[in-house]
């Protein structure tokens, strides 16, 4: 599985995250989910894994409403993945819960006495595990079943100068989503907010109060993304409007803000495809990010003193797409991971280990094997478009199969 942005968002790795504590008293009911109660402390955890990704910190009310959100959103995928007869069968979830084990050098005991020792039920965490691959499931098939890309598209796309150009070309966003379940009072509510952002600053609290986006909680970063990956309506206002505060915009899913942080256009003479192997290893619920951070140096030091990295990745990685395969990422082509993961791939000699560095999914170390000139035949170049052409769309399309969720299901949110 690449690590692209996209790919992160949409077929997340089992992270481990929103473990729920069991509670010890009666707990509050937060919301219901059709007949899903989503607990108080179950919010209450989720925060502590976000906590250090909060601006500030701190468990405000737009904060606990923003988690609250995200929740309901969980389990309504969750719900309608039942539905259509998804299920997670029990050796992945096994293998999911196995490998976390492993990462902590424990066996399955082990891990249940950790948890219990935290007051993690034990059943309450598989089920979340179980959920989890079930969203990541689902989002697969909707994405497979409700974007299709035609040859036309695709000729349409190299065809045009600026592609090359625009997939080398990275931005760095906050996005600002208001949904338009009613345009005009969208639109007004929208004008209010840009109204009211001066700075970067301004546009974090509002996004934090407002936004409907899926990164609300952090101030709606969005990170690095390629432009050619972007909406083209996103892109032709990036190129038209001075910045960096963009907008507003008005799609099909309502009314957009954004602000620009950073633009960069890497010298790439000649594209290169790169053999890597890495680690991957992420915060959760028993191991926070500086102990995730501890965790990969003390794996940094056994490849130093000539551990061998396929065999650590296959104990330690947290990449369910490559563990298997000793963190063998095959032949990566410029574009296709994450900007902080490609720029330290790209410092990396042949031969050479990199040193633990963090991206938005965790701690990597990387290893490169080799690098050749890239494949540039027209199937490659055809899959390419076809893959920007995808992640140019699925945001909208995720983003309106859930207001269909929402729309058919009882949600019950208390005061």
């Amino acid at each position: 599985m690449k690590l692209s942005f996209f790919s992160f968002m949409l077929f997340a790795l089992i992270p481990l995250h929103s473990l729920h504590a069991a509670p010890t008293k009666i707990d509050g009911i937060s919301a219901i989910v059709d007949s899903k109660p989503i607990l108080e402390s179950d919010i209450q955890n989720r925060f502590q894994i976000v906590k250090d990704r909060v601006p500030g910190g701190i468990m405000t009310d737009n904060i606990h409403r923003q988690i609250q959100n995200q929740m309901i959103d969980e389990a309504l995928q969750v719900n309608y993945a039942r539905k259509v007869g998804m299920r997670a069968s029990s050796s992945d979830v096994d293998n999911a819960i196995l490998g976390v084990a492993k990462n902590m050098n424990l066996d399955l005991q082990g891990l249940k006495t950790v948890l219990a020792s935290k007051g993690i039920d034990y059943n309450r965490y598989r089920a979340q595990i179980e959920q989890e691959i079930l969203i990541n499931n689902i989002k697969r098939e909707i994405i497979k079943k409700r974007i299709v890309i035609s040859d036309q598209e695709v000729d349409d796309y190299l065809s045009s100068s600026t592609s090359i150009t625009k997939e080398k070309e990275q931005v760095h966003l906050r996005h600002l989503l208001i949904r338009a379940t009613d345009p005009e009072q969208a639109k007004i509510k929208m004008d209010a907010i840009a109204d009211n952002i001066q700075t970067e600053n301004d546009f974090i609290q509002q996004a934090i109060e407002n936004s409907d986006g899926q990164f609300a909680i952090e101030g709606g970063d969005l990170g690095w993304r390629p432009l050619n990956q972007l909406p083209p309506l996103f892109v032709r206002a990036i190129e038209t409007e001075k910045g960096p505060l963009i907008g507003p915009l008005q799609s099909n899913a309502g009314f957009h803000l954004l602000w620009l942080i950073e633009k960069r256009s890497p010298d790439v003479t000649l594209q290169q495809q790169t053999k890597t192997r890495h680690i991957l290893v992420r915060a959760n619920e028993i191991r926070d990010m500086a102990q995730t951070k501890e965790f990969a140096d003390d794996i940094y030091k056994k490849l130093q003193n000539g551990a061998d990295f396929a065999q650590l990745a296959k104990e330690n990685s947290e990449d369910q797409g490559s563990t298997l395969q000793g963190g063998d990422l095959g032949w990566v082509t410029p574009g296709t991971m994450v900007p902080e993961f490609e720029d330290m791939m790209d410092k990396t000699a042949i031969g050479q280990i990199s040193k633990p560095f963090r991206t938005q999914f965790g701690w990597h170390i990387l290893q490169v094997e080799g690098r050749r000139e890239a494949d540039i035949s027209d199937k490659v170049k055809r899959s390419n478009a076809e893959r920007a052409l995808t992640a140019q769309k699925q945001d909208i399309v995720l983003g309106n199969w859930l207001d269909e969720l929402r729309a058919d299901a009882f949600i019950d949110i208390k005061k």
